[in-house]
């Protein structure tokens, strides 16, 4: 459905029972399976995960029967295979699937990226399915699970969105794979997150984003290592600023080189802003200048006009107001000193209900970053969603560790800044945990009055009448009651945020690596629990890299080598140290170890290149064979020409 997309009506949404419905029909489906293989049904094997319904439509109340039929007979147009079921008034089904055939010619026009025989990767091609046949491997296994459903979709979606708009269409969704959802279970004895599954299943998108959910847990191994050696050994603070500049820049650029080979292989490397626009990118048809084809125009100076005359000065304003709330609670804090002295517990009344209503101004500003993306228009997913971050992460910032500069280096008090950091980072883990834990209990509660409220007008006779597959059926029916999954904006911003509190002031909070290390082992498998379990399975998104989020890690990285340069120079046998040597200008020694640093920096960012050797001769192989090809195309029309 479309961003704006409201959320199902009342339904029976019980998610315990969804269990045991899965459960239970993935156990039928392996039963059916095994009976299968020993009768030897080989006509099945290789159109049963094509034939087998890959989306479901559900329409509203307001729709009649005659404009279900409407849109069955246009999806039918494009070879899609369906399936309508009136169930009662209040329940229609549409269920569609595709036959191999037709997913091949859908993905020669979607122009997916594919490996071929000679190991490059190229636009697939219908005509030369020879050329992308891998030793091995059949027809059926060229397409990924993800990747059925959207080539569906995307042909579908502009042809019927006109019942959308009218409000006759409810949802649409992709139905969950019973038996590919089992490789996703918590299992103790597997040492790394099965990347490729994820991304064959759920796409690309949600695939790096565990792909970098797992590189950075493994590599918070090594600062909370040092973390503990800062603590026993009461290490000097120009050590600890040495380790996190030479530890972030190393992991950054790790992260781009492993972000590379997985988008090489998915694919997607090669994505631009020419790419297919967003469902919500609005425009006039014109002739594409590239390709010729109508495509949507809207003219960037209108994007810019929004951009900078509203929705950075908005941003702004923002950004102040956060700064200014920052600073009104030391002004409490030290009323609430005066008035009950140091030892009271209303010390800590203050800090705490900061870090609950930073986490609300956060929740709301987002909705506002959101709005703003969305008025400026912005062509492709990438780039709505780079916008999108920029403006949010402006924020963030502010609201999150503004309080912490001020202590550090305004107050200059070390010791209340490694309270404030400590219990700020402690009620945001909290908050992170109850979120990740609290959103499945609500939507169990949520849907447990829900089926108390339902009331079905139809009788279980009667609906067995009507359902042609009573196992879709269900499916369809719990997994519509399911919340819709928007994106990994949430997880990503939880990240982001909990490096800021490792890396921003190390030299005071040698622990927070561990906290974060405990945090996300587990808080990474309660993410795949709820995308399995919590919620509909998503459309597959693609995506090259992590996006804006690399920037603004990138970012927190320079910010923490200069808060942690600042605190060594603010300790006291340090200033001694420099003041004996430099007595005119202390404060020179500061910019010189600080240049120093960045020095470090930049001479790891040049060392390590951002593609490895592999790829990027993988990308020049597929552009010598383009060209190739090319001259071999011109030559073969010249021949055609002189024979003619």
């Amino acid at each position: 459905m479309s961003e704006d997309a409201k959320s199902p009506g009342p339904r029976t949404r019980n998610i315990i029972e969804n269990q045991l419905f899965r459960r239970q029909r993935s156990l039928k489906l392996e039963a059916l399976q095994r009976q299968r293989t020993l009768q030897g049904d080989d006509d099945t094997d290789v159109d049963e995960p094509f034939d087998k319904t890959q989306i479901v439509i559900i329409f509203t109340e307001k729709a009649k029967l005659r404009h279900c039929q409407d849109v069955e007979k246009i999806i039918k147009e494009f070879g899609i295979q369906t399936t309508l079921e009136t169930v009662g008034k209040t329940e229609k089904y549409l269920y569609l699937s595709a036959s191999l055939d037709t997913l091949l010619r859908l993905a020669d026009v979607a122009e997916l990226e594919k490996k071929t025989t000679t190991g490059s990767m190229q636009k697939f091609n219908n005509g030369c399915i020879s050329d992308f046949l891998l030793p091995g491997m059949g027809k059926d296994q060229i397409l990924r699970y993800c990747e059925i459903p959207v080539l569906i979709k995307d042909v579908i979606k502009p042809a019927i969105k006109s019942y959308i708009q009218k409000g006759y269409i409810e949802d649409m969704f992709p139905l969950h794979d019973i038996l590919y959802l089992d490789r996703f279970n918590w299992n103790l004895k597997r040492s790394h997150l099965p990347i490729e599954d994820i991304r064959n299943y759920f796409g690309s998108s949600i695939g790096l984003y565990f792909g970098f959910i797992e590189f950075y847990t493994k590599a918070l191994i090594f600062p909370a290592v040092f973390g503990i050696l800062q603590y026993l050994f009461d290490l000097n603070l120009s050590i600890v600023c040495s380790f996190y500049v030479v530890w972030t820049t190393i992991f950054l650029e790790l992260w781009k080189r492993k972000c590379a080979g997985y988008s090489y292989r998915w694919g997607t490397i090669e994505m631009s802003s020419l790419d297919k626009p967003r469902s919500a990118y609005q425009g006039q048809l014109k002739p594409d200048p590239i390709t010729g084809k109508m495509t949507l125009h809207y003219p960037m100076r209108y994007t810019y006009l929004q951009m900078y005359c509203i929705s950075y000065p908005v941003v702004l304003v923002c950004v102040v107001a956060a700064g200014w709330f920052a600073l009104y609670q030391f002004q409490i804090e030290a009323e609430v000193l005066a008035d009950f002295g140091a030892d009271s517990w209303l010390l800590y009344v203050p800090v705490i209900v900061q870090s609950i209503l930073i986490a609300i101004f956060s929740w709301a500003y987002e909705k506002l970053a959101t709005f703003l993306t969305k008025l400026e228009n912005h062509r492709t997913r990438s780039q709505y969603d780079r916008h999108r971050v920029n403006k949010l992460m402006l924020f963030e910032i502010v609201n999150n560790f503004f309080s912490q500069f001020y202590i550090a280096f305004v107050l200059q008090d070390l010791k209340q800044l490694k309270y404030q950091l400590m219990m700020q980072l402690l009620i945001f883990q909290l908050l992170c945990i109850a979120q990740e834990i609290g959103i499945p209990l609500m939507a169990v509660l949520r849907q447990k009055y829900a089926k108390f409220r339902h009331r079905d007008t139809v009788t279980e006779e009667e609906k067995l009448d009507n359902i042609s597959d009573q196992p879709r059926y269900e499916q369809s029916f719990y997994e519509s009651g399911l919340d819709a999954y928007h994106s990994t904006y949430e997880d990503y911003l939880q990240v982001c945020i909990q490096f800021g509190f490792v890396v921003l002031f190390a030299a005071v909070a040698p622990f927070a690596a561990i906290g974060a290390l405990i945090n996300n082992v587990f808080a990474v498998h309660i993410d795949m629990f709820k995308l399995c379990n919590i919620f509909k399975r998503p459309f597959a998104r693609r995506a090259k890299n992590i996006g804006a989020w690399q920037l603004a890690f990138e970012l927190l990285s320079v910010m923490s080598l200069l808060s942690n340069c600042g605190l060594l120079f603010l300790q006291p046998n340090v200033k001694e140290f420099f003041s004996h040597w430099l007595p005119t200008v202390p404060e020179l020694s500061f910019v010189i170890f600080e240049h120093l640093l960045l020095g470090l920096k930049f001479v790891i960012h040049k060392v390590i290149h951002e593609r490895p050797r592999w790829v990027r001769i993988g990308l020049l192989k597929a552009d010598f064979e383009t060209s190739q090809a090319l001259k071999q195309l011109k030559k073969f029309k010249a021949e055609t020409n002189k024979m003619s």
